[in-house]
């Protein structure tokens, strides 16, 4: 489990530096950093691929996802 957890930190580390450069990206080309099309297209996708509670997984990624935009 602690191997686990620690693989789920790094990639939700990985993923915010990956926001930040996207962030960067939008600001010089003078892009909205939200985008809830992309939003709401990111939450349906990991929706239909998991077999996990849907009420759980969205609740989770909609806390990622508004953490990854606040470090945009």
């Amino acid at each position: 489990i602690d191997g686990i957890d620690k693989g789920i930190l790094e990639l939700l580390e990985e993923r915010v530096k990956a926001a930040k450069k996207i962030g960067e990206i939008k600001r010089e080309k003078g892009m909205e950093i939200e985008d809830v099309d992309r939003e709401g297209e990111i939450l349906d996708n990991i929706l239909n691929s998991t077999n996990l509670n849907r009420e759980f997984v969205g609740d989770l990624f909609r806390k990622i996802i508004e953490y990854c935009k606040n470090e945009e």
